[in-house]
């Protein structure tokens, strides 16, 4: 799962938890996992290496317990998005760039994201992809993202991938991929119960062979 024995300093990385989690009926930040909750895991794992930790959330009331910061979206439209999360991450923090993460992906690889950060200073954004296929939100993104961002939203454009032919971005391939993550269990993420009880099966056998 990783080497936590290093750290990105100066380094951000930014949780979204704005999702209404409808198919699940309750927060999935709050599954539990054996003695932590889904969110607990993730900040516990992304603060071994992140000096700054924001959680961008509509339920500020759920997570102040939590050693991160807190904000909410900026940009308010009817319709939600992962863009509105992304654009209050990157607005809360003078940092030129921050790691964005989806709140329910329990199986984050710190040498993966370690390698991503390597390209992140020179792109506007560093997303894995494999084959057409783009995991979004465990990518890096850059403040100069922030206006791209504000006029996708005014055209009424959410999905965050609807932006990218207007960034310079790295792509990080499957064989890079696959070089940190074998079996890419970093984009393992929660919507269903189904989903829920795979993770836990990965999560205990994980558990057993350390």
């Amino acid at each position: 799962m990783g080497n936590d024995s290093y750290a990105i300093k100066n380094r951000g990385a930014i949780i979204l938890a704005g999702g209404d989690s409808k198919r699940l009926g309750s927060p999935k930040a709050l599954l539990k996992f054996q003695d932590c909750s889904l969110i607990e895991l993730i900040v516990r794992r992304l603060g071994g290496c992140f000096d700054q930790l924001t959680l961008v959330t509509d339920r500020a009331d759920l997570y102040g317990y939590l050693p991160v910061n807190i904000t909410g979206d900026i940009i308010k439209t009817e319709k939600k998005s992962p863009l509105r999360g992304i654009h209050a991450g990157l607005s809360s923090s003078a940092l030129p760039y921050q790691f964005v993460v989806a709140c329910d992906m329990p199986f984050l690889n710190l040498d993966l994201i370690s390698y991503m950060e390597k390209f992140a200073n020179k792109y506007d954004a560093v997303v894995p992809r494999i084959g057409d296929y783009f995991q979004p939100l465990h990518a890096y993104y850059s403040r100069t993202c922030l206006e791209v961002i504000e006029n996708q939203v005014e055209k009424g454009l959410y999905k965050v991938t609807d932006f990218y032919n207007q960034l310079h971005i790295r792509y990080i391939g499957e064989d890079e991929i696959k070089r940190f993550d074998p079996r890419q269990l970093s984009f393992i993420n929660i919507n269903r119960w189904s989903d829920y009880e795979t993770a836990l099966t990965i999560f205990t056998d994980q558990q057993c062979e350390l």
